[in-house]
């Protein structure tokens, strides 16, 4: 099967998560309980699946742990089915690494007015090393790539903002447009150095960022962050955002990581 049809496979059953990265697959699994795949991001490795009910995919996990290969995944639907799912998988013995929710903003009536506080600027190529390198500081997984990098800071479809303080770069936002009309927009992530927090940077590069999304005729974003990230969920609803019930997500610790 070509990477299409992999991914055409994966989502046709009933219980699945077939997204992200499948450029580097490192083994297929079809089984009786469903479709396995074991991929490579630039930080390690996940387990996309699908499977015909949940216990089919507990018994698809067993059958991939065997090859001990570290690997995480991940359960999404919505809000509640989340919830649910995440007690039952972590009965089976997997560790929670952290839960996503999802939030969006209509854009259609809204101005994003800020202070000019704080000097931010596109990416540059010349940066991006530097980049690479403040986002490992801040994130344990981002799964970007210098390659992602260079497209979208050459994309009409993609917005990398950085704000820098004595020439270093200190934080970041990264939004990808896409849809229909190209009238949405995904913000990928937004970052802070640790040492400029609570200065309002995080708010300037969210407005800026959205601003320069509205002025390519945006009217809708959306984002995940972490449940349990209270100050970054603060600053998003203080810009408008609303919480979606209908998008969650967990991620859970193959059992060959959550032993040690």
């Amino acid at each position: 099967m070509d990477v299409e049809e992999i991914l055409k496979k994966g989502r046709s059953y009933p219980e699945n998560f077939f997204y992200g990265d499948v450029s580097k697959i490192g083994k297929i699994y079809e089984l009786p309980e469903g479709l396995f795949l074991l991929v490579r991001t630039s930080t390690e490795n996940e387990l996309l699946w699908g499977a015909n009910t949940i216990d089919d995919l507990k018994r698809g996990l067993e059958t991939v742990e065997k090859d001990g290969t570290d690997f995480i995944f991940r359960y999404a639907g919505n809000f509640n089915d989340v919830m649910e799912k995440k007690d039952i998988i972590s009965r089976w013995g997997y560790r929670v690494k952290c839960v996503h929710v999802g939030y969006y903003l209509d854009m259609e009536n809204r101005r994003f007015q800020t202070k000019n506080m704080h000097f931010i600027e596109e990416l540059k190529e010349k940066d991006i090393e530097e980049f690479l390198d403040l986002e490992r500081t801040i994130f344990d997984s981002f799964n970007v790539t210098k390659n992602e990098l260079t497209k979208w800071i050459n994309s009409d479809e993609s917005i990398v903002l950085v704000n820098k303080i004595n020439g270093k770069l200190k934080g970041f936002i990264v939004i990808n447009i896409y849809g229909a009309g190209k009238k949405s927009c995904l913000i990928r992530n937004i970052g802070v150095a640790e040492s400029e927090r609570r200065k309002g940077i995080g708010k300037e590069l969210l407005l800026k960022g959205l601003q320069r999304a509205k002025e390519k005729g945006v009217k809708t974003a959306m984002l995940w962050v972490e449940i349990e990230n209270t100050a970054a969920r603060r600053l998003y609803e203080r810009t408008g955002f609303i919480l979606d019930q209908n998008e969650a997500e967990a991620v859970f610790l193959g059992r060959q990581i959550s032993s040690f």
